[in-house]
Formats: C-alpha cells, structure tokens, sequence
C-alpha cells in the first residue's frame, strides 16, 4: 500500500525501481508496519550503488548521511564519503543563460575569458576556470540548471517516505522524519551559493586572528563578491597539487623545517580553535580539498559545509573531551546527557549510561595513543548515545566526521601521529587562554561556574513564574516504591481478613449468649467454624510469609 501511495509520481516510480532493482528486501521491510525488527540496510558498496544511480540529489544526500556517525557504522561512513556524482556535463547552451540571467550584464564585462567546456562537475554544480578583467585566473562555480526542482520533488518523496518509515520498527527507534528535515535544510543551504561565499569569508577571519596557525601556512581561496550571487560563484584559482600526493609531501619536506609536523600542527591547532573557540569549522577536511602550493602553504577549499556551535555547545563540549582525555566516565557521562538530551519519554538510566561510557573508554585508552583512533572513539560515543535514547544533534555528526578527516590526513602525512596526544595540550592552552587559570581542576571548576552563571537566572526565573501560575508539579520517583506498594497491599488484604474473623467471632458470641433459639444456636456454630477457618488460613499464610523472609 506504501509503495502504490509513492508510485503516484513519477520521479517515485523511477526511486522504486532502482531501490528495488539491486535491494527488493530493504525497501519492503522499511516500510512494513507489521515487521517487529529494524530493515537490514544494504551492504555499503549496495547502497553505494543505488544513491549513484539515483542521481545528484541522492548522491549529496549519500554524502550528508556520512556525517552521522551516531546512526552508521564506520564501513557506512566511510563508502558515502567517497561517494562521488557520476554526471555528464551540462552544455553550455543551458549553462550562458542563467549565468548572463545572474551576473545582470555580459559576460566580457566580468571576465576577459570564460570557456565553454568545464573542468569538473559535480551533484550540485558544475566548475569552470575564468579570468577576471585583471588577468587574474578564477574558479567559477555554476549551479546545474534543474537542480533546485529536483531537489523539491525529491525532498517531498523522502519526506513522504519518512512518514511512512515512521510507524515501524526503525521508525520507533529514530526520529525518520527529523532526520530527512535535516538532511534537507542542509542540502537546500549547498544551493545557495552565497551561504559558501559567508563561509569562506568567515573562516578567512577565523584563520587570520588565530593564535594557533603560523602566519600564512594556511590559508582559504579569496571570493570576488561582486560577482558571486545565489547561482553563481567566484573564487580565486588555487595551483597546486593534493595534500598527500608525493608532490606536495616533497613540497612540505623543503619549505618547512619540521616537515609533515609542522603541516599536521597548523592543521590540528586551526581546527581546534575552530571546534572550541569560534564554534564554526570546516566539516569535510578531506585531502582533496586540502592543496599545497609551491611554497607550502595549504588552501583549504570548499567552505560548503560547515558545522555550527552556540557558545553553551561550544563550552560544554570542550568540557567534555576534557572529561574523555582525563577519562572520567562520570563527568562525561553529565556532559554528553547535556550535549544530547534524551527524546520526548524517554528515561535514560543514569548509572548505566556511566557504566557503558567506562567501557567505552577503558577499551580505547588502553591502546598506545598512536594506534588509538580519536574519530572512531567519538563514532562509537555517539552511537552508544543514540542507543540508550539521547537524541544527537547533526552538529555532533558533522564534528566527527571533521575529526575522522583531520586525523587520517594527519595519520596518512606522519604515521606516528596520535590526534589524542596533539590535541591534548592545544585544549589545555586554549583553556587556560579563555579562563586564565593554569591548573586544569581550575578550569573544570571555571567551566562549572561559567555554565552556573549562564543558566542559573533563566531557571529560576522559570520556577518563580510556575509557582505564581500555580504550575509546579513535583514528581517523585522512589527506589523499591513497587515492592513497597506490594507489601502495603498485602498487608491490608489480611488486615481486612483479621478484622472479618474478628466480626464473625464476635457475631458468634452475641448469638450464643443472647438467644436459645435452635436457629440462631446452628448459625452462631457456622459462625465459629467459619472464622476457624479463616484464622487458620491467616496463620498458615504469616507463617509463611515469615518463612521466605
């Protein structure tokens, strides 16, 4: 019946058929309300298969589905972030149009050469390489003409999909519908190409005032504003070759004195001060948007996707892998209930929770910090989140994956590198920067009073206006309050018995003594064999009862 209602349209008919044409079982099984288990997802390089053949739109989706590490496991993870478009260019007849329709004049008046033919595209758009009336060489960005469309149709299917997902049994264990608003909002943000624009400039600033990167080792491409809008994008043209090619190591070696080293410390140390100190940080750091110049510096390209922090965010995740690095089970376990808050009705055991998180830790800081995987660990975290009920942010997913790209560019350029190990005093410092307190219980303490400060007033506030609407509602819940009310029970079952052999002994004898009726003599003897018994029932039952205690 759910696939008759997608089959309406077309574009669904066409989603039915590939899905079904390599996996029949998944689709049934997701949206079989009947089925009590969760649908097995296809093997990685399946569903691989089936996004690519979907098209741009699922691709992207494909891509932004690896940045959940709290829902898909590492193989998942790592197969959609290789997921590639594999589309055909689009001609320059459909292209001249809209970008002469975006730029509001003729293209001589912008560029003094742009080509017809471009040199990549990819699931959103398409790139071209220009140049500006200065001489200077310009990447030019174009959205692929139709897209936008798709996306609409598509996002409505997988809406409608979703629903229907959401009454079953993978449904009941995530947030189907949530998920696939989020996926969207962030893929309908890539359409716009003035969000990259923001990004870049941003993220220029984020690089220039840091603290941390040596001037000028890193850097991101120059955007010429004047000529970029919602289609359209236009960046400086970056030679030179990907950060792990032979090329650009050799490049590395010669320009800077500690090598690799110094590439790895200029890297981990911007994107900390990203994560912890600006809260906005580049999600896909991966080596083919990491380039190297002749002169060692590194661009770091494509500011399409971004991850976001708010200040209480920000603070209190830096607490956290504070908490994971000095492994306290106990302060992370508050830490991350915080970050992730459990989902409407949930209960989420405390203690258990804490347990689990122990495991988690001593399992993985067991290892020497040069074969423990930082990224995989915060995978795990988040999955073992999402397990016990506590509902992730996107921003959390899209952290992870910026950490799994950033260790396995630092792993691949010095395999001694340990991401735990680097990370652990650039935290320190950044703490003892923003709190100017040395000791680390210090700053635990002052991350505490911080968080006190900020949240403090805004609760009581909100206790103050319930007790003046007569709102407040206490809930309590006692240890062993079933046992209790059992036992209460019990008792006043045999209370009330006591108190009826009481009254049909007590009748027994106001018949006997006050009448020499034969009747009422043969009744008053009923009386008296009946509250025998029951009194010997009653004392055969607290003797027992006394017995098992």
């Amino acid at each position: 019946m759910a696939v008759q209602f997608l089959a309406n349209s077309t574009r669904a008919a066409e989603i039915i058929a590939v899905v079904t044409r390599h996996e029949w079982s998944f689709l049934r099984q997701l949206l079989d309300q009947r089925a009590t288990d969760s649908p097995r997802l296809p093997l990685p390089e399946v569903l691989c298969s089936i996004l690519t053949e979907l098209g741009p739109v699922y691709v992207k989706l494909g891509q932004l589905l690896s940045t959940r590490a709290d829902l898909l496991s590492e193989p998942y993870l790592e197969a959609l972030s290789a997921l590639q478009a594999d589309v055909p260019f689009v001609p320059w007849q459909q292209i001249e149009p809209m970008l002469l329709e975006e730029l509001g004049r003729p293209l001589l008046d912008c560029f003094s050469m742009f080509p017809d033919d471009p040199i990549a595209a990819g699931s959103i758009g398409q790139v071209y390489k220009a140049t500006l009336l200065d001489g200077t060489p310009a990447a030019v960005k174009v959205l692929r003409p139709g897209i936008e469309e798709q996306v609409a149709e598509d996002g409505s299917l997988l809406r409608q999909l979703a629903g229907l997902a959401s009454s079953t049994a993978l449904g009941a264990s995530y947030d189907l519908v949530g998920l696939a608003d989020q996926v969207l909002d962030a893929l309908n943000r890539e359409l716009d190409f003035r969000v990259e624009a923001a990004n870049t400039l941003r993220l220029q600033g984020v690089l220039e005032r840091s603290s941390f990167v040596r001037d000028g080792i890193l850097k991101v491409p120059q955007v010429t504003m004047s000529l970029t809008s919602q289609r359209v994008l236009v960046l400086e043209w970056i030679e030179g070759e990907p950060m792990l090619s032979d090329a650009a190591r050799q490049v590395l070696i010669d320009a800077h004195e500690e090598g690799m080293q110094a590439a790895n410390r200029a890297l981990l140390g911007a994107f900390v001060e990203q994560y912890f100190l600006e809260g906005f940080f580049h999600a896909d750091p991966h080596p083919g948007n990491l380039k190297v110049n002749d002169s060692g510096v590194i661009t770091l390209l494509d500011e399409g996707m971004m991850g976001h922090f708010d200040p209480r965010t920000r603070t209190t995740l830096l607490d956290l892998v504070l908490a994971l690095i000095n492994q306290d089970a106990a302060r992370a376990t508050d830490l991350l209930i915080q970050l992730a808050p459990p989902a409407l009705g949930v209960r989420v055991d405390r203690l258990q929770l804490q347990r689990q998180l122990d495991q988690l830790i001593a399992a993985n800081f067991s290892k020497p910090l040069d074969e423990l995987s930082f990224a995989l660990f915060l995978g795990e975290l988040l999955q073992l989140a999402n397990r016990v009920g506590l509902r992730v942010p996107g921003t959390l997913g899209l952290f992870v994956k910026s950490v799994t790209n950033l260790e396995g560019v630092g792993r691949s350029l010095d395999p001694t590198f340990s991401f735990t190990g680097e990370m652990e005093p650039l935290v320190a410092k950044l703490l003892s920067q923003s709190l100017l307190l040395p000791e680390e219980r210090a700053m635990q303490f002052g991350l505490d009073l911080r968080n006190f400060a900020v949240d403090a007033p805004r609760q009581l506030s909100q206790l103050l206006r319930r007790f003046s609407g007569d709102e407040l509602v206490f809930a309590l819940e006692l240890e062993g309050l079933d046992q209790l009310r059992s036992t209460v029970d019990r008792l006043s079952r045999r209370l009330s018995l006591s108190i009826l052999v009481a009254a049909l002994l007590l009748s027994a004898t106001v018949m006997t003594t006050s009448s020499d009726k034969a009747l009422l003599q043969n009744i008053s003897e009923g009386l008296f064999i009946a509250a025998s018994l029951f009194g010997l029932w009653l004392i055969q039952s607290l003797l027992r009862s006394s017995r098992k205690a």
